[in-house]
């Protein structure tokens, strides 16, 4: 026996042999953390006792799984506003601060040696360090940091140094998501539970919307035509609907493309939940949005359509072309324009039906006169509302901090430097996913192509013993029923290609959205950073 050895053997003779195989290091980590847990909560006041406990143990949690953090985004973005702090004039919630344990876990794994110990059902996990190397694309990590660049130059010209200093915030907890969150998504089942957690997340909100609509919990400036908009925790019917517009195009994608009747019937039931708030939030932006998505699903996810999609398209530009030349008269789209408030807009006396149509086309023009009188930087990254009384229209004197166009905010915050550099962004987004999605694709097809053989039939459990194992453990259940060899293969990678549709799809979304308001609000840019993050692992994690 070497020296070593018998030191080991000295050091652990003194423990008693059931208390050896409890004393690992996670539980004595998490046995400190519960004692830190219990002195802040008995000795630290209202409501910071709970709050510093809560944050604590999600610090220990995130250092020890740096992917919880990612695990916890999906419902932190929602409902992390409920629990909102102010940090030296920056008004932070547990989204953000999921971000900074993220680095922070990061960090450390850096400084850490590799710790491998047995896991769950007998898989070796690793700790902080358990992460793959960074695989995000040069062009998307350069177009964030141009982005950030000309931040930084308009904040020259801005009024508003800490208005400024919020919106650079977001977009840095941007890049660290990216930067990070590529490095911990490593296998298919990783990337699932996280598609899961956010469509539970979404329906929880739908819920909660629905909450407020049947006893009417909102004000009265929230009711249009005599029922509720429903807002969840959003505080504004828009964002709400935008938000709920992302995992519902992931439900409506899983629900056309995917390729079990298990996945069709879990994202059919969320989609009719998530369908249902949209259409009680009464958003006329986020319907837009929702059509754009659903035809982007059908024309990328169903190659048989385009064609039918390019004749329609034809005889759209036909159509489009005799009304801008008269032939067909505009009085024969009044009711469509009626629809979404276009008609008899007034800027002097608007009525209850088109003042937020009045209202948001006033913050456009505002918006367009600041870009026209600082062309170059704007007036400042995040200073619109600063400087909106210089430039209001009509009677709309009261700013809503936001142009209610996110491209022609940035024209007049960031000029035209700012927009040419967001748009090679928004670009250089659907570049990354729809490579990856071309990939998974090519995966998708090959294994159809071999699977030429009938599926293999499975044989039903005979023993109710089995019978009743299968019940109380689901995933056991599924993969007892689920294909086996090419036959399981083609299943997953044409999943995995509609979740890349439903991923692209949400991205689209807030592109579309963003053309009648601003969705990178409330944390929601760490929810589409999450999205993009899915994208690039998707397209690793389908080679599995």
């Amino acid at each position: 026996m070497s020296i070593s050895q018998n030191t080991t053997s000295r050091q652990q003779s003194w423990l008693p042999a059931q208390l050896r195989e409890v004393a690992t290091l996670p539980n004595l980590v998490g046995l400190v953390g519960a004692i830190l847990t219990l002195f802040l909560l008995i000795r630290l006041p209202q409501p910071w006792n709970i709050r510093a406990a809560v944050y604590l143990m999600l610090l220990i949690w995130t250092i020890l799984r740096p992917r919880v953090a990612l695990y916890l985004m999906p419902i932190a973005v929602p409902w992390g506003s409920l629990d909102s702090l102010t940090l030296a004039g920056l008004n932070l919630n547990s989204a953000d601060i999921l971000v900074f344990f993220l680095a922070a876990g990061w960090l450390l794994g850096c400084a850490l040696r590799p710790a491998t110990y047995r896991g769950e059902m007998g898989v070796d996990e690793v700790g902080p360090r358990d992460r793959a190397p960074f695989n995000v694309p040069w062009y998307l990590v350069a177009s964030i940091l141009l982005l950030l660049a000309a931040m930084f130059l308009s904040m020259t010209v801005a009024v508003d140094i800490r208005s400024s200093l919020k919106e650079v915030a977001k977009w840095l907890e941007f890049l660290l998501l990216i930067l990070f969150g590529t490095q911990y998504i490593r296998t298919r089942r990783q990337l699932w539970i996280i598609v899961v957690l956010i469509l539970l997340a979404g329906v929880s909100q739908a819920f909660y919307g629905y909450f407020q609509y049947f006893f009417n919990l909102g004000p009265t400036s929230f009711i249009r035509a005599s029922s509720l908009r429903v807002y969840g925790t959003f505080g504004q019917p828009n964002p709400f609907a935008g938000y709920i517009n992302m995992p519902l195009s992931i439900a409506i994608a899983l629900l056309v493309l995917g390729r079990t009747w298990l996945t069709r019937v879990l994202a059919g039931s969320a989609a009719v939940l998530l369908g249902a708030a949209i259409y009680l939030s009464q958003s006329r932006g986020a319907e837009i949005a929702f059509a754009a998505s659903l035809l982007f699903i059908l024309f990328i996810g169903i190659p048989g359509l385009r064609r039918p999609f390019g004749i329609a398209a034809t005889i759209g530009g036909v159509l489009i072309g005799a009304l801008c030349i008269g032939l067909i008269p505009l009085y024969v789209f009044n009711p469509l324009f009626k629809q979404f408030g276009l008609t008899q807009i007034s800027f002097t006396a608007p009525t209850n039906a088109d003042y937020s149509t009045a209202e948001r086309i006033a913050h456009w023009i505002a918006g367009i006169r600041m870009f026209m009188t600082h062309p170059f930087l704007g007036v400042g990254i995040g200073n619109y509302g600063a400087v909106y009384p210089n430039y209001y229209a009509t009677i709309f004197v009261n700013s809503l901090d936001q142009a209610h166009n996110y491209y022609i905010n940035v024209a007049a915050e960031m000029g035209a430097i700012g927009l040419t550099v967001f748009l090679l962004f928004i670009m250089a987004q659907f570049v990354a996913g729809g490579s990856a999605f071309q990939k998974i694709s090519a995966r998708c097809q090959k294994a159809k192509a071999q699977a030429t053989t009938p599926k293999p039939s499975v044989l039903r459990p005979t023993e109710m013993k089995e019978r009743r194992s299968l019940l109380l453990h689901p995933i056991k259940m599924m993969d007892h029923y689920h294909p086996a060899g090419i036959h399981g293969v083609a299943q997953k990678l044409g999943n995995d290609r509609a979740l890349a549709v439903g991923l692209l799809a949400a991205l689209l979304t807030v592109c579309v959205h963003n053309l009648v308001d601003d969705m990178y609000v409330h944390s929601m840019t760490n929810l589409m950073a999450l999205l993009l993050i899915m994208l690039i692992a998707l397209e690793r994690t389908s080679r599995n």
